[in-house]
């Protein structure tokens, strides 16, 4: 027992002493978390926002990335999310975006805290099956001929159009044209992409590729392609 007492006294000291960043203290710090959803199948990467419910956020002790985590609650209904008995000192306060394919890239606020309550910028996070991809738009248009005459022209409804990644022989995708000869790749993720159609030569019945490259660098976009011309059987 007669060493407990210095051992708790040199403890106490201590935590009295340490001005450093952690719990501890009587401040607070709170804010909010919006989720932003990119839905797909909508052609225009319109979103919605709402509060970002039961998402986890989490708190670095100072203002270093790379230094100790300390702390994580969940965001409540309204998006609301407070952190207790911190002491004076910068932090990180950030949750995560979560790609289609499962990669996670976190969203960060700095904060400076001084006494009593904090307030922290508004984390907005990005989810859905739209998020980080683009689209490629683009049209067909027939010629239509009868043996080596030709006898009509217009869209080429209902033609196949694929996409493969630059340099491959699979296609991984594969869509029709619709009523106004318009086509759409929807999550096209970043890369370069080769788009083509098939010309069928109107005696031979021979089927040529006609391909276009198309380099996909940004996310949130719809890429237009040159309109096809193809020829076909009437």
């Amino acid at each position: 027992m007669k060493y407990c007492f210095p051992l708790l006294l040199g403890l106490f000291l201590f935590c009295a002493c340490n001005k450093d960043e952690g719990l501890g203290g009587s401040s607070s710090l709170e804010g909010y978390v919006y989720q932003v959803e990119h839905s797909d199948d909508n052609f225009s990467f319109r979103t919605e926002t709402f509060p970002a419910a039961k998402k986890d956020v989490y708190l670095i002790f100072g203002d270093n990335a790379a230094d100790y985590f300390g702390d994580d609650v969940e965001v409540d209904n309204n998006g609301l999310y407070r952190f207790d008995y911190l002491r004076k000192g910068r932090y990180i306060v950030y949750s995560y975006s979560e790609y289609p394919d499962g990669r996670k890239e976190a969203v960060s606020r700095e904060v400076k805290i001084g006494g009593g309550a904090n307030k922290a910028d508004t984390i907005f996070i990005h989810t859905g099956k739209a998020y980080g991809t683009s689209m490629i738009k683009g049209s067909v248009y027939a010629l239509f001929y009868d043996g080596s005459r030709k006898v009509d022209e217009g869209p080429a409804i209902d033609a196949d159009v694929y996409i493969n990644h630059y340099g491959e022989e699979m296609f991984f995708e594969r869509i029709r044209v619709g009523d106004q000869g318009v086509f759409i790749f929807q999550k096209i993720l970043p890369g370069t992409y080769e788009v083509w159609v098939t010309s069928e030569d109107p005696e031979t019945r021979k089927l040529t590729p006609i391909k276009q490259v198309i380099n996909v660098t940004e996310s949130g976009k719809i890429y237009v392609l040159p309109e096809f011309e193809v020829k076909a059987r009437s």
